[in-house]
């Protein structure tokens, strides 16, 4: 069973999608200390560099760090090796990869962890993009819809020790239901009810995903577009609490 003593300010996890280090700042400023995760994704990353990581931590968050790791076994582990230097508190994988990449990838961090006495990066892993609904699986070639994809995804990752399981809020209840609670779930595609899907196919409110049993939320232009960041984010908090205490 994971530690899920989390507070309020834990269950939302803000995504940068930036590309401009002052973006980064500004947005920093704004958030003002109300999460305590900010998620770095590709466009950044590449947009800035990894040193972008110490300036969002010189703020006080934590990073996950959405690596979306996918390569054979043995260049993922040399990838999560370098990313355990990195100080970020999550790391996201492609279950895709399979369940010796995810192994691997694990017992590498466990180790590095172990020698410098500190905790290491939580694993997070990536099941079927929220971006995808049955249509594009079925072009893709898979044998069945993103229920059964997503379900045998996820019990590869549990089985390979991976902390957490990347979601839709839409198979959060089935996954648990089928695996228990011995695990995080972080869900995108969240969305408000005024709020326009974007290139997101699988999406739900946030009052749904949390009800549902997810541990956190994810969200990132809901947010970082609104004029009134901080008390955005309030909203979502709200939102959160209140389906928290009628669970």
């Amino acid at each position: 069973m994971k530690d899920k003593k989390l507070s309020l300010r834990d269950r939302l996890i803000v995504s940068l999608d930036k590309n401009k280090k002052s973006d980064v700042v500004n947005m920093c400023r704004k958030i003002s200390g109300k999460v305590s995760t900010l998620k770095l994704g590709l466009e950044l990353i590449y947009g800035v560099g990894l040193e972008v990581i110490d300036t969002v931590k010189s703020f006080g968050y934590k990073v996950m760090l959405d690596a979306k790791l996918f390569d054979i076994p043995n260049t993922v582990k040399s990838a999560a090796e370098a990313i355990g230097g990195l100080g970020v508190s999550a790391v996201t994988i492609h279950t895709l990869g399979g369940r010796q990449m995810l192994e691997q990838a694990r017992e590498i961090l466990e180790k590095q962890s172990e020698s410098r006495a500190k905790f290491r990066p939580l694993l997070f892993g990536v099941t079927i993009l929220t971006s995808l609904d049955d249509k594009d699986l079925k072009a893709l070639g898979f044998r069945g819809d993103f229920m059964y994809s997503v379900l045998n995804l996820a019990g590869v990752a549990i089985d390979a020790g991976t902390d957490g399981i990347i979601c839709s809020p839409n198979e959060v209840e089935a996954i648990r239901k089928k695996f228990g609670t011995g695990f995080y779930i972080a869900t995108p595609g969240i969305r408000l009810p005024e709020d326009a899907a974007g290139d997101q196919k699988r999406i739900n409110t946030p009052e749904e995903a949390m009800s549902r049993g997810a541990d956190f939320l994810i969200v990132g232009r809901s947010i970082t577009t609104r004029e009134d960041v901080g008390g955005t984010i309030d909203l979502y908090l709200e939102k959160i609490e209140r389906t928290l205490g009628h669970a």
